[in-house]
């Protein structure tokens, strides 16, 4: 996506161009170290399955980075987390089965998302059925949106209605579904993810009890995914500059390189063409323009709990 969304000079052109220069390195090296770690734990979780003093945690720390397979996803559709073309491609393939949707399927929402940010009408996160546009309110709404009717949910949906649903019904997952150039590549896409899904959900029954501690971290993956996503926009403003319809958040050195940098996620829907590695030297340059950035994303949910869903200040 080479659009911009911020109209104002904020960056200088100078800044801008160096800014979105596309480096393979430092995605390489991360996607290949979450790659590592992801297999490791889950070694080691199914090799203690039968121990669950052992297996819990470690299921909860192989769903953390199960979670993190969405940053190299959602890089690779914006194809600028290698320089190359077939890079981002099978990058996108790699990670988005991972994440569970077809990159295709996943380029086509987004990108309708950042056309249309906060739009009740055209923002696919907030049409259809799986609009996401205010706070759940009360703890146990707060709840059942985190840990089941948040992104699981719409994956689930995602998925199934390309891979299965005739095309007549894909309309209910929102207007964007009319911007659809290559209706059956999104249909044989999402059969592939479909596929590997339903062999992994196969084969970690067979391995029970250890298998078992694997399907449970591929649930909670999306409960920590739904924990962060749903700051970026969530509660704000329909109107006003993408700045001010979009959530950035200050969060610990460890989430941050765990997420690639999308707690800067303002900056990214002001210059999507801006790789996850500069979007700190982003920030750096824009902080002062930011409208609403939050300090961490614990306090952001202790505030929506307590009914106080103000965009910006200390929640």
């Amino acid at each position: 996506m080479e659009e911009q969304f911020e109209p104002r000079p904020l960056l200088a052109l100078d800044d801008l161009r160096d800014l979105m220069q596309r480096r393979t390195s430092p995605s390489l090296l991360l996607l290949v170290g979450q790659l590592g770690a992801f297999l490791l734990v889950a070694t080691a979780v199914v090799w203690w399955g039968q121990y669950p003093w052992r297996a819990g945690p470690l299921a909860l720390l192989l769903a953390w980075i199960w979670n993190s397979f969405f940053c190299p996803f959602h890089e690779c559709t914006h194809r600028t987390a290698f320089r190359s073309p077939l890079g981002n491609r099978i990058g996108a393939w790699i990670s988005g089965i991972f994440f569970g949707m077809s990159p295709s399927v996943y380029r086509t929402y987004h990108y309708q998302h950042h056309r249309y940010t906060r739009d009740p009408e055209k923002d696919p996160e907030l049409s259809g059925k799986n609009g996401v546009a205010p706070w759940p309110s009360g703890i146990l709404r707060w709840t059942l949106a985190m840990g089941v009717l948040g992104i699981f949910l719409l994956k689930y949906r995602l998925l199934i209605a390309f891979a299965i649903k005739p095309r007549t019904e894909w309309p209910q997952l929102g207007p964007w579904t009319t911007q659809i150039d290559n209706p059956d590549r999104l249909v044989f896409e999402s059969r592939v993810v479909l596929a590997c899904w339903v062999a992994f959900l196969s084969a970690a029954v067979l391995m029970s009890p250890g298998g078992l501690w694997l399907i449970f971290a591929a649930w909670f993956t999306h409960v920590y995914q739904t924990l962060w996503l749903s700051t970026e926009h969530t509660g704000l403003p329909s109107e006003g500059s993408i700045l001010a319809r979009t959530r950035s958040v200050e969060t610990t050195k460890f989430v941050q390189f765990s997420i690639w940098n999308m707690n800067y996620h303002a900056e990214h829907h002001a210059w999507p063409s801006i790789p996850w590695h500069a979007l700190p030297a982003t920030h750096t340059r824009v902080e002062k323009h930011l409208e609403s950035f939050v300090p961490g994303y614990a306090a952001l949910h202790r505030s929506v709990l307590r009914g106080n869903t103000l965009p910006c200040g200390d929640p």
